[in-house]
């Protein structure tokens, strides 16, 4: 309900739509402490979970007052600011051991942006809950799917239209798709997600068809409707006019088709699948230059190396990074950007930036080393969970939950370094419930080759293309009935 819900009010960033996440996340968590068995629900989540509490604690450590002589030694430029201030607001100067700092520019902002953390913590664990099942994982997919569909059916009607409101709400431009999406590139991180998971879908239902020896017209009908959906997503994904977006949104699918090429083997079965999602940009990208050449790929081919290596965004990285130099352990404060930025924004940067457009950058200049610490360490561990499993899961299904997550956090990772989509809840939202849902999925463990060559070892059951993974006696009696493992 809440996948299907997250984008209709303007993403929910509005203040009462992102309480309503809020609670909605709690409500799903308290029924996934409830129906979990244990802890083992969340342990395969357990490192990430923990990260994003540890950046929401950091947020309430940052808008809290500490001893100024503290301050001093840990962030000095707070202590200067704090200084300044006092000095600005005609206000008498106590002695340095009586007055209290805050690490952060914007206290209130900070204990916000910590909320969002934790509610994200929150909806990782209970994905996780949720996905363990495969009815889990194909509800929170279908539900995915579903509303980015129904995003595309219900803006494509007014951006043809070129709509400028939307609910009341006056838009810049209305000659790019957005669904319910203020920002159009907003809506491209969205698309982005689904698109990942539409991939996997086809890949799971074009390897069925393969293994279950269908008919043609069985097969035709397995594949088509995964097929038909990515094409659909990604011709909208053009009409967003976003050009990262499109740029990432080629390069998932890549990375996709490698993902499964570097599973299977490049030697045995990898190569079609690289050249597979060659195909899928190609027939995409045709589809686009069809219907709406300037409209789809118009922004894209616009674009010159001039923009990219010296426009305002590329001046912003740089003066991001100085910021991030005066600040470089705790950062600025969690959703502090906007107050930061003028310390070091220069007078040819006139416009008004409340992000950085690259959610790495910002991360690093509001959250400092301890921050971007935190993050790389969650990160790392789900991405090396999935990576597991896609070798490992148990089944194909499982297996290609993997390869969606993976793919949808490459996409996403690519663009974000062109913008900041994943400010909007409902791209955090759809992200993170992804990702923990499928790292959920149930693992087959490789046998230590030690083991196996133990003298007196029993003989491990092998699975087709893995000869090192454990096999229950139940599954190893289905393929010896002629059962159809992994399928």
């Amino acid at each position: 309900m809440l996948l299907l819900w997250a984008p209709w009010p303007f993403a929910s960033i509005t203040p009462w739509a992102e309480a309503v996440l809020i609670v909605g996340v709690s409500v799903a968590f308290l029924f996934a402490l409830t129906a979990a068995d244990g802890a083992a629900a969340f342990r395969p989540v357990a490192v990430p979970a923990v990260a994003l509490l540890a950046l929401a604690f950091l947020g309430l450590a940052q808008s809290s007052p500490w001893p100024a002589p503290m301050v001093e030694t840990i962030s000095p430029a707070h202590a200067r600011l704090s200084r300044e201030a006092a000095v600005a607001l005609e206000r008498s100067d106590p002695a340095p051991a009586q007055r209290a700092v805050r690490l952060s520019l914007a206290p209130a902002e900070s204990r916000r942006s910590a909320l969002t953390f934790a509610t994200l913590a929150a909806a990782l664990a209970a994905a996780a809950a949720a996905g363990r099942s495969r009815r889990g994982r194909r509800v929170l997919a279908a539900a995915l799917a579903t509303a980015a569909l129904c995003q595309v059916l219900y803006g494509t009607p007014r951006w043809l239209a070129r709509a400028d409101t939307l609910w009341g709400v006056a838009l810049t431009s209305g000659s790019r798709l957005r669904g319910t999406f203020i920002n159009p590139n907003h809506f491209a991180v969205y698309l982005e997600i689904a698109l990942a998971v539409t991939f996997a879908w086809a890949w799971w239902s074009w390897s069925r068809a393969m293994r279950e020896g269908a008919s043609p017209e069985r097969r035709v009908l397995l594949v088509a409707a995964p097929a038909l959906t990515w094409l659909t997503l990604f011709l909208a994904l053009a009409f967003t006019g976003s050009r990262a977006g499109l740029v990432a949104g080629v390069a998932g699918a890549l990375i996709q088709g490698g993902l499964v090429a570097f599973r299977r083997g490049l030697r045995r079965q990898g190569a079609p699948w690289v050249l597979s999602g060659a195909a899928a940009v190609t027939a995409g990208l045709a589809v686009v230059a069809y219907v709406g050449y300037e409209r789809g790929l118009g922004r894209l081919a616009a674009t010159s190396p001039y923009e990219l290596a010296w426009g305002d965004r590329a001046q912003v990285y740089r003066h991001t990074v100085e910021l991030w130099q005066s600040f470089p352990g705790l950062g600025t404060g969690l959703g502090t950007f906007l107050h930061g930025f003028p310390l070091v924004q220069p007078a040819p940067v006139d416009l008004f930036w409340r992000h950085a457009h690259n959610d790495p950058l910002e991360l690093l200049a509001v959250a400092g080393l301890v921050g971007a610490a935190l993050v790389a360490t969650g990160l790392i561990a789900v991405t090396r969970r999935l990576f597991r499993l896609l070798r490992y899961g148990y089944r194909r299904e499982d297996r290609a939950a993997a390869l969606a997550a993976l793919g949808a956090l490459a996409t996403v990772g690519l663009h974000e370094l062109a913008d900041f989509g994943l400010t909007m809840p409902a791209n955090a939202l759809t992200l993170v419930v992804l990702v923990g849902a499928a790292a959920a999925a149930p693992l087959v463990e490789p046998v230590p080759l030690a083991v196996r060559e133990a003298p007196g070892a029993p003989p491990v059951p092998a699975r087709r293309g893995h000869p090192t993974r454990r096999r229950s006696p139940a599954r190893a009696g289905e393929d010896r009935a002629g059962g159809s493992p992994g399928s």
